[in-house]
């Protein structure tokens, strides 16, 4: 509508300057003619000519003028209905944005609850960790005493082995004369069977010892795992919770935001539909007389404007006829 009524505005200035241009060049036909006229009549004649083509001018640049003057208040208060519009557009617009501030709390609210929880979780997973690393620890200090225990047995059977072998070589079999070879036998069989005793009886009791350490230490990694077991699968149902319920409060509070977003846009949409609508109609009310009258004016003040000038220059074209040439005095 805006583009139509400046295309009417420009056709109308057009229309008007046109009057002037075409009453300007009568004017100076008439006083080409008046130079050469003779008489008073045709003086008389050809001012006459000049007076009716104003006076026809100002007739016709009368409805132009209206219409321009009609045009430009429509312009003017179109001018003004954006101004409106434009003001309760920006009230809806901080309507909307209000509102959907109001629904995007609750959800960032639940956000920021859900940090605060996955915080507190990553501080029980480290004491989680840190429990079942201290179980795990005292195993490791079990197993170290009991490799004591072990090196302790392992040494008992080396110095019993070494007490054996030490009382065979300290026999001087080779270095004996015949005679007395019978004897060194026999004294290398008791020395022999002497460490074969020590011997037995150092594993014996190394037996006896290592029976409850293999218990011991079956206990205590039992014991260790128990308690880490415990301490992680407790810790994890305790995460869980408490993860599921952040999770819920976070799809609870967006489901509420989308559902209120969806209704407020959906507000919005009818009621800018609905604004659209009466901005139109109020629209077409205003311009639509000056458009028409504007449209008529135009046709109607050209046809008339040829006409006025087709007249004026028959008019003196048929005095000047019966003028006397140039030079011809």
């Amino acid at each position: 509508m805006r583009a139509q009524l400046a295309r009417l505005g420009a056709e109308l200035g057009a229309l008007d300057a046109q009057i002037g241009a075409a009453v300007a060049r009568i004017e100076a036909r008439v006083r080409a003619a008046q130079a050469r006229a003779a008489s008073a009549a045709d003086l008389a004649a050809l001012a006459g000519v000049t007076t009716a083509a104003r006076a026809q001018a100002t007739q016709l640049a009368g409805p132009v003028r209206a219409a321009q003057a009609a045009v430009a208040g429509v312009e003017r208060q179109l001018t003004a209905l954006r101004a409106q519009l434009d003001a309760a557009l920006a009230a809806i617009e901080q309507d909307v944005v209000g509102q959907l501030e109001a629904a995007r709390q609750p959800l960032a609210q639940a956000v920021d609850a859900a940090r605060t929880v996955l915080d507190a979780i990553q501080g029980q997973v480290t004491s989680l960790t840190s429990g079942a690393s201290t179980a795990l620890a005292a195993l490791g200090t079990q197993v170290a005493t009991i490799r004591s225990t072990g090196d302790t047995l392992v040494n008992t059977l080396s110095s019993a082995l070494a007490t054996a072998v030490g009382a065979i070589k300290a026999i001087p079999v080779d270095a004996l004369p015949e005679a007395l070879a019978a004897s060194a036998r026999s004294a290398v069989t008791q020395a022999a069977s002497a460490g074969t005793s020590a011997l037995s009886s150092a594993a014996s009791a190394a037996q006896q010892q290592i029976q409850p350490v293999v218990q011991q230490l079956t206990g205590v990694i039992d014991q260790a795992r128990r308690t880490a077991d415990q301490a992680l699968a407790t810790g994890k149902t305790g995460l869980l919770t408490q993860l599921a319920t952040a999770r819920q409060a976070v799809q609870s509070a967006a489901r509420a935001v989308g559902t209120q977003s969806d209704t407020v846009i959906s507000a919005l949409e009818t009621q800018l539909a609905t604004q659209d609508q009466g901005m139109a109609a109020t629209i077409q009310r205003l311009a639509a007389p000056a458009v028409t009258q504007a449209g008529q004016v135009v046709t109607t003040t050209s046809a008339a404007l040829a006409q006025l000038v087709q007249r004026s220059e028959a008019s003196v074209a048929a005095i000047e006829a019966t003028l006397p040439r140039a030079g011809s005095r």
